[in-house]
């Protein structure tokens, strides 16, 4: 049994914390400024995970602008969302190491 639970563990880097599913400020695209509609789902100090209805690729520039400033973000997966009709999750990375996303979403009451 205990070398099935291996089998899924979890790769990341860092565990990540369930959102509340609210941004605490707009997500941006950085080649034009349009705001991306989503969802965030789970966070952790350097990663973001997130859903929304738009396709992007890897690599895409983005922005969390939030309270003031402004987070620069890349997003380094994407795949269609398992049973969700029509909609992509994507990893996002923070491109400046001292930028804090956990303790910013904690800052602002969108962690559960």
């Amino acid at each position: 049994m205990a070398r099935l639970q291996l089998m899924f563990k979890e790769r990341r880097i860092a565990d990540r914390r369930q959102l509340t599913g609210l941004f605490p400020g707009k997500l941006l695209r950085a080649v034009d400024q349009r705001e991306v509609t989503g969802k965030p789902v789970d966070v952790s100090r350097s990663g973001l995970g997130v859903l929304s209805a738009e396709q992007m690729d890897p690599g895409t520039e983005l922005f969390l602008e939030i309270q003031g400033q402004r987070i620069a973000l890349q997003i380094a997966w994407g795949q269609k969302d398992f049973g969700k009709r029509d909609l992509f999750r994507y990893g996002l990375v923070t491109v400046n190491p001292d930028d804090n996303l956990e303790l910013l979403f904690l800052r602002t009451g969108c962690l559960k």
